[in-house]
């Protein structure tokens, strides 16, 4: 029977190491796939990292958590206030959805009508937790809740991940411009990564 999970860190954008740590994800026998969030802006790749990922959680076997890159998208949609998403690298992730063509003064008007429903759905059911009897993963780091092992993302941490007797942080600064995409095996607590090009990580 299948026992190991793998959790995933920030992806921001980056196609090319989300399907690069797939396919590595998938020689791994697992039983489960934890995606920690922040799966939009910085990188140029937000609308096809969004799909790849929609697609992979059809499989029944993969979680996708919300990350605070994900809720602040929600709000600028909801409140028709795009400024702390601008601020967050969400130009990039705009122009992933409008196309190469001008975008309108009107910019939430445009980026509205070109972002399908499905993505939109998506991520409003994100749920922001994944837990289990031995472990909790967030996004951000969760508070200490007993003995149970704590993943995160989130935070970004150098090319390694911080591995530590009761916690993991998993964001090293994957993006579309450098950094790391890793994954943490659980329950071993080995880990894998690739580079922001795709290459993989030997030890």
């Amino acid at each position: 029977m299948k026992t190991k999970t793998a959790f995933v860190g920030d992806v921001h954008g980056n196609l090319t190491a989300l399907n690069a740590m797939l396919r590595i994800l998938a020689a791994q026998d697992l039983a489960h796939v934890v995606f920690l969030g922040d799966y939009i802006n910085k990188g140029k790749e937000s609308r096809e990292v969004l799909q790849e990922l929609i697609s992979v959680a059809r499989s029944g076997t993969v979680t996708l958590l919300r990350g605070n890159h994900e809720t602040a998208l929600l709000d600028a949609l909801d409140t028709g206030n795009l400024g702390p998403f601008l601020k967050m690298g969400g130009a990039v992730t705009i122009r992933s959805y409008v196309g190469g063509r001008n975008v309108r003064a009107d910019v939430l008007s445009d980026f509205r009508e070109n972002l399908p429903r499905e993505h939109v759905d998506a991520i409003r059911n994100m749920p922001e937790t994944y837990e289990t009897e031995d472990l909790i993963a967030k996004h951000v780091p969760p508070p200490v809740s007993g003995s149970k092992f704590r993943i995160s993302a989130h935070l970004p941490i150098g090319e390694l991940p911080v591995v530590r007797e009761g916690s993991a942080q998993l964001d090293t600064g994957c993006d579309g411009t450098g950094g790391r995409l890793t994954a943490l095996l659980w329950p071993t607590l080995d880990f894998v990564q690739v580079e922001s090009s795709g290459d993989i990580v030997r030890p």
